[in-house]
């Protein structure tokens, strides 16, 4: 007795010392998969790449400050030759062989034609397509956790209705190898029920092969190894209220608005429409304020420091037809993008529809086969029932065994499939 005593004592004692794993909802799966999911940490870095040429583009209108300092020495240092005007004088330029000089200027764009205000509009629509690709990686993201998740909850529960289904049949040997010993039944019904029974207890390995795998997928999902253990609250949340499951215009209609697949296209037309713009304005006339300080270092001239400021023009008045072209390709291309954005338009509205027709064919299918449930477990109570009073036989017991199985999985997977089949649904109207 104090053996059995000390025995349980310790047994209590280290479960107390083994952590608990807390089991988590999938709105922390979310909060996890997003933080550790690299396909996201690269749009990020796509999006901070695309700030960082925002503020190239806004850069361009400040004024550019350059310095610059140099010493030149000559063969023979060059002088002033006065000979063809009657004067038989030569004075040097400067002493020496060498000259130094130094030069600080200022420079300020006034007037691009467009190109600078049109360049940094394409890097605000860079910008604005980068977030909108990084939205729709989150969105895509959090399905596919929310699918790893609920196929974890099935392959769980599927392994539940194998168990039953094994203890029940075990329960059903026993009575059935009872009644063989006492002599009522012949041995074929005894033989029977084993065949069933191990049959079932096949299914259960594969029940349990199957979880296995659930659970290597969700921990993958998360970034986690593939061996971590699992522990689910079986919480899932709610979609975005503004989501009228019952209207498929209204769902179609709110679809196409949300999707950030329509707006990143929008905006990469965006951006080559302003990048043709600002090609097309770096033909015309460019004006420039410029502003400066340079200093010569030579001893005979009488000034040796100059400050100056002026009004530059540049204007490319042929380049064989460059800008033109190239801004008439990138014409091209916007042209192309909006072209995609309408079929993809097309193929969000068969996605909302194919989703919101599988959540209605779900719905109903979970409906039918709720009832099925208890109408199946009464039939292999009342079958087992006669079965014991000699009044029916083993085969209608074994059927009856497999129809509450089979009824259970199918209301299972219906309910399983419904849920899973709401989060594609507002995965395809993009509230996700």
């Amino acid at each position: 007795m104090n053996q059995l005593l000390i025995r349980v004592i310790a047994g209590l004692s280290l479960a107390l010392a083994i952590p608990t794993l807390q089991a988590e909802d999938l709105n922390s799966a979310w909060r996890e998969a997003l933080a550790s999911d690299p396909t996201l940490k690269a749009s990020q870095s796509h999006i901070a790449a695309a700030q960082a040429e925002l503020q190239v583009a806004n850069a361009g209108r400040m004024p550019t400050v350059t310095a610059s300092a140099g010493i030149s020495r000559f063969d023979e240092a060059p002088a002033f030759d006065f000979s063809a005007a009657g004067v038989p004088a030569v004075l040097p330029l400067f002493g020496g062989e060498s000259m130094t000089m130094g030069d600080v200027r200022v420079s300020l764009p006034l007037y691009t034609g467009g190109q600078l205000s049109s360049g940094i509009r394409a890097a605000e629509s860079m910008l604005n397509a980068q977030q909108r690709g990084s939205a729709v990686s989150i969105q895509d993201i959090k399905l596919a956790v929310a699918a790893h998740y609920i196929n974890v909850l099935r392959a769980q529960t599927a392994l539940e209705v194998a168990d039953s289904s094994v203890a029940s049949l075990v329960a059903h040997v026993r009575d059935v190898e009872d009644m063989f010993k006492s002599g009522s039944i012949a041995r074929n019904d005894y033989l029977a029920a084993a065949v069933s029974l191990a049959d079932s207890e096949q299914l259960r390995l594969q029940a349990r092969n199957r979880l296995d795998l659930a659970n290597a997928a969700y921990n993958r999902s998360l970034g986690r190894p593939l061996d971590a253990p699992v522990s689910l609250t079986g919480e899932l949340p709610g979609i975005d209220p503004d989501m009228n499951i019952e209207s498929l215009d209204g769902l179609t209609h709110l679809a196409l608005q949300s999707r950030d697949e329509l707006a990143r296209l929008d905006a990469a037309a965006d951006v080559f429409r302003h990048q043709s713009q600002s090609v097309r304005a770096s033909t015309g006339p460019q004006f420039g304020l410029t502003g400066g300080y340079v200093a010569l270092g030579n001893e005979f001239l009488n000034r040796d420091e100059f400050w100056m400021v002026g009004i530059g023009l540049q204007w490319d008045l042929f380049d064989g037809g460059q800008a033109r072209k190239k801004a008439r390709a990138l014409t091209f291309k916007a042209q192309a993008v909006r072209e995609e954005s309408q079929y993809l338009r097309s193929m969000i509205e068969l996605q909302v529809r194919q989703a919101w027709l599988r959540l209605n064919e779900t719905t109903k299918r979970k409906q039918l086969t709720e009832r099925a449930v208890e109408q199946a477990q009464e039939n292999l109570r009342v079958v087992r029932d006669r079965y014991r009073n000699g009044e029916g036989t083993n085969t209608e017991v074994l059927d009856a065994q497999v129809l509450r199985s089979k009824s259970r999985s199918n209301f299972d997977n219906a309910d399983f499939d419904a849920k899973l089949a709401l989060y594609e649904l507002a995965r395809g109207v993009g509230r996700l």
